[in-house]
């Protein structure tokens, strides 16, 4: 990582991560379980990539030597001890969609099943994002309580990234489900049951081949 390059676009991002009765620090990236990043509870956080052509598969690289995959941690500026998650990635074209992502699970497993975690009496999420390569990037609200793939879509909010690292506040309420989706549920039903975040680089009817880097930082529940 180019650490010179990347220091000089950072300024507008939050540096730490506050923890108090109104902000649920969901994951600072500043603790790790036998060298693999964890959220802020010791929850599992995982890289995984999905795409409609099996031929032409979504491709990702982040820490070295670790099964299964999961983001680097990596230091933002020169001597600061605060860790971010990034990975590198690439959507693959042609394809009707695709999309690599980081999914941050809350708590760890117990008894090999996702913990959930109440959310729903916070009106916010906050999270530091730098994205090169796509121009949105898509935050998923996943409840899945049996840790099997068992809904098609779960509510998803996009952001318009800008230049540089830079902190986004999205209000709850504007989590809603793809309409293709025709398993409806109430996305306040997903925050009352939450078991993991997924932070995902996507593209859709991809025409031409996106190679970029996203990284991640202070997801935060606020009230």
């Amino acid at each position: 990582m180019r650490l010179g390059i990347l220091a000089a676009i950072v300024a507008t991002a939050a540096l730490h991560a506050r923890a108090d009765d109104k902000h649920l620090v969901y994951a600072d990236f500043e603790q790790t379980d036998n060298g693999r990043a964890v959220s802020a509870r010791g929850g599992a956080v995982q890289l995984f990539e999905y795409e409609q052509d099996k031929v032409h598969v979504s491709t990702y690289k982040g820490a070295a030597g670790v099964d299964p995959p999961a983001p680097e941690l990596v230091h933002i500026k020169q001597g600061d001890p605060n860790h971010a998650a990034k990975f590198d990635y690439a959507l693959v074209a042609p394809n009707e969609y695709a999309g690599v992502a980081i999914e941050i699970h809350g708590r760890p497993d117990a008894d090999g099943k996702p913990q959930t975690d109440d959310v729903s009496g916070y009106k916010y999420l906050s999270l530091d994002l730098y994205a090169t390569g796509v121009r949105i990037i898509r935050i998923e609200m996943r409840a899945n309580e049996t840790g099997k793939d068992t809904r098609s879509a779960y509510p998803q909010y996009t952001v318009g990234v800008k230049p540089g690292l830079n902190t986004y506040r999205v209000p709850l309420s504007g989590f809603t489900q793809p309409t293709w989706d025709t398993i409806r549920v109430d996305p306040k039903d997903i925050f009352k049951k939450l078991t993991s975040i997924a932070v995902t680089a996507f593209c859709d009817q991809c025409e031409q081949t996106v190679q970029g880097m996203v990284i991640v930082d202070n997801v935060v529940f606020e009230k």
